[in-house]
This record gives structure tokens, sequence and C-alpha cells, in this order.
């Protein structure tokens, strides 16, 4: 059911990104191939109607302000940076599928915690509970007025 992310995704990435674009940030497909270098977690579910890429807490990405930001506040995580659900998809269990998926490969490379951040402006409140029921902890919120968006930063114990 999970597989990597190929080029016959991006048309998709991209569609479901626009979708949900006020949660993400923008994205083209220079922008997705440059993250997916980067990334050496990216997986798709069901011809990407489910997408997660993530990184460790060392990649070579200096100005990522959440990374920045917790590494203020963890060591040796690994960082969920992007995860997108088709609204077409919503409620079939891809986010679960995919959030195990990437703990067993985050615990398997030896990494204490799995990180992630969530939107308090504009809000998503069904990111916040969706992560809270999977076991992950509020490490704390930071406002970002230059990007017009507030988050919140997750992370859970592996």
């Amino acid at each position: 059911m999970i597989s990597d992310i190929g080029p016959e995704h991006y048309a998709q990435i991209l569609k479901i990104n626009e979708e949900f674009v006020d949660w993400l940030s923008p994205l083209d497909e220079d922008r997705l191939n440059w993250l997916l270098e980067r990334a050496d977690y990216a997986r798709q579910i069901d011809n990407a109607q489910a997408i997660l890429m993530g990184y460790s807490h060392d990649v070579n990405y200096p100005d990522h302000k959440n990374l920045n930001w917790l590494s203020q506040h963890l060591d040796n995580f690994y960082y969920i940076d992007r995860i997108i659900i088709d609204g077409a998809a919503q409620g079939k269990g891809y986010g679960r599928i995919l959030y195990e998926d990437i703990e067993i490969y985050a615990r398997n490379l030896g990494y204490e915690y799995l990180a992630c951040e969530v939107n308090t402006k504009p809000e998503n409140p069904g990111s916040h509970a969706f992560h809270l029921k999977l076991g992950f902890d509020v490490l704390g919120d930071q406002d970002y007025p230059n990007h017009n968006a507030s988050l919140r930063y997750y992370a859970k114990t592996l």
C-alpha cells in the first residue's frame, strides 16, 4: 500500500498541496524536487492520495524555521515536514498508516523523537486532535508574523 514518491506522483502532490496551501507552504515542481532531494523519507499511498515527507534533524536545510525551532528544544529527532491527504481520501486512515510507517522508520534509524508542527494560525483543529490521539506531546507555540502564521510544535518519544 505504501511506496516511494516518484515523478508520476508530482501532479497529484502539487494538486493536493494547493488544496491545503493555507496550512502548507506553496509548492511548484522545482520546489518539490528540491524538498525530495533532502527527504530521506518520501512515501505515498494510492497514487499520491496521501503523501508524507520527512528529514533527519541534521539535514542540510539551514533556513528551515521549524527545524531550527525544534533543534533548540530536542536532540536526535526525525522531522515530519509535510503530510497531505487528498480531501477525497480523508477518513480512510491514510494519515495513521503513514505515521505508523514513519515512526517505525525513524525508530529503526535510532532517533529518539518524531517531531512536527501544526498551524494555530490559520487554525487546524483536526490535525491537533490527530497528533494528540497518536501520542504526540506539545512542545510549545511560536508566532511567525512575517509569514502570517503561528505554529504549535509536537514531539513523540520513540
